[in-house]
Parts: C-alpha cells; structure tokens; sequence
C-alpha cells in the first residue's frame, strides 16, 4: 500500500506538467535563487531517547516551466542542512546530528487567487557531508527520497514558499533504529526572468 502511494505521488509532477502542456497557450519560463530555513528532525523509533529539531540553511535555484494562471512544473536544487538533536538518558550519548544534501524537488504546482499556489511532488536528496559523534553508530545512505508538499504566493518578483518534507526512504541508521527526514522549510525567492 505504502508503495502504490508512494508510486502515485511520484508520478504526480509529471501528470501536471503534461496536462499543463497540453491545454496552456500561455507558457512561461521562471528562473532564480532562493534562500530560506529548515526546521527538521529525524523520525525514529526509540523510547529511551528524545529529538528536537534544528534550524539549517537551505539556498539554491529554482527553474518554472507553465502558465502563470493554473498548473505548472518546477525543478530546483538545492543545499540543504538537516538533521536533530538527540537526547538520550545517557548525556555521552546525547548529541546534534547534522545531515547536509544537495536536494533536488520536482514540483507540480497549481495557482490559484492569481497570487498563491499548491504544490506537492517528489524529491531526491545527496547526502553530501554528515557531522555526528562518534559516540553513536549512525550510517547515513547516500540518496533520501521524500515528498514534498506546500503553499505559497508570489507577488511581483518575489516568492515566499512554506513546505513540509516527509521522508520515504529510511535514510539514517543510529544504534540499528532506522530514521527518516522530516522537516519544514520557509523559503524566499526572487524570479529573475
């Protein structure tokens, strides 16, 4: 079941952008950076320890295809730092473990109200460095696989985007639990052209 779901909500950027090619006269093509904050911790399964999240900086590009009146598609890529704070009964195994990628969203979005938009799709994230204790058995996996879901609104050149991340793929391994990314990130964009 996880699976179909997972299979369908993967698909669902590209269902939007091929409607969208299909019925838009009016295409546009949007470009620029964008900077924001990632609130994130990591989804374990361990009763003896606690999490906080961590704030990161997330910064990159993003690159619009579609009309500016319904549906569109968007790629982005970006840096990315995650992670948590872990809390354990032992204050030697207690610890901040920071997770950087290099993230890369595809993004159905859809417009509505002229200014604000939904948008949902899958994402692919790089594990490109991870700073941890050596007091915990943590192995990070090179690739995350999550989705991504938000709303946001442009006006004039600029674009603020809120999003919460979730996890599909069981990407951090501490003490043999296995975690999945969780986060929200706040984000702001300026469209170049």
């Amino acid at each position: 079941m996880k699976l179909r779901s997972t299979t369908i909500f993967l698909l669902m950027p590209l269902l939007f952008f091929t409607f969208n090619s299909a019925s838009s006269q009016e295409s546009n093509i949007s470009f620029g950076p964008k900077i924001g904050a990632n609130f994130s911790k990591l989804d374990y399964d361990n009763p003896e320890a606690s999490e906080e999240s961590i704030t990161g900086l997330t910064a990159g590009l993003f690159l619009e295809f579609g009309s500016k009146r319904a549906f569109s598609f968007q790629v982005e890529l970006l840096y990315s730092e995650q992670g948590a704070d872990l809390d354990t009964d032992l204050p030697a195994l207690s610890q901040e473990v920071e997770l950087n990628y290099l993230q890369a969203p595809l993004l159905g979005k859809y417009r509505f109200l002229r200014i604000f938009n939904v948008h949902a799709g899958p994402q692919f994230g790089f594990l490109t460095s991870d700073i941890d204790s050596e007091d915990l058995a943590i192995e990070n996996d090179d690739l995350d696989v999550s989705g991504v879901a938000g709303v946001g609104a442009e006006i004039g050149k600029l674009r603020v985007d809120l999003r919460y991340h979730f996890g599909f793929t069981e990407s951090v391994q501490i003490d043999n639990s296995e975690a999945t990314n969780l986060y929200y990130s706040v984000t702001l964009g300026y469209n170049l052209f």
